[in-house]
């Protein structure tokens, strides 16, 4: 038996997560039967589920009252912008933003 081998079976027993394949939360197809697998935190999506869910998001039209994001560059209803002085941002990209200062934030902490 080879190194590599032990040590997946130990991993694997060390972590629940190991024994599982990762399986398309949409489809059900594993990742040998896809061209790609997307990890999301708490699901799988192959690249065909990915198409299929962008292709039916695909026709949103913006609504008349659209206001562009000028970080992101994409039309925001009124109510899903906000103006930090001229600058106008959606809900998204503040979230994205929080996001990214949170593990910032917590990359820079000291370790003990």
């Amino acid at each position: 038996m080879d190194v590599v081998s032990r040590f997946a079976r130990s991993a694997a027993r060390l972590v629940p997560g190991l024994r599982t394949v990762a399986q398309c939360g949409g489809c059900g197809r594993t990742k040998p039967e896809v061209a790609q697998m997307i990890a999301g935190p708490g699901a799988y999506l192959c690249n065909e589920c990915f198409q299929k869910a962008a292709q039916s998001l695909a026709p949103r039209h913006p609504p008349a009252d659209a206001v562009r994001c000028r970080f992101c560059l994409q039309p925001r209803a009124r109510t899903e912008v906000t103006n930090v002085g001229s600058l106008t941002i959606c809900a998204d990209c503040l979230g994205r933003i929080d996001e990214i200062l949170a593990e910032a934030a917590q990359s820079s902490r000291p370790t003990a």
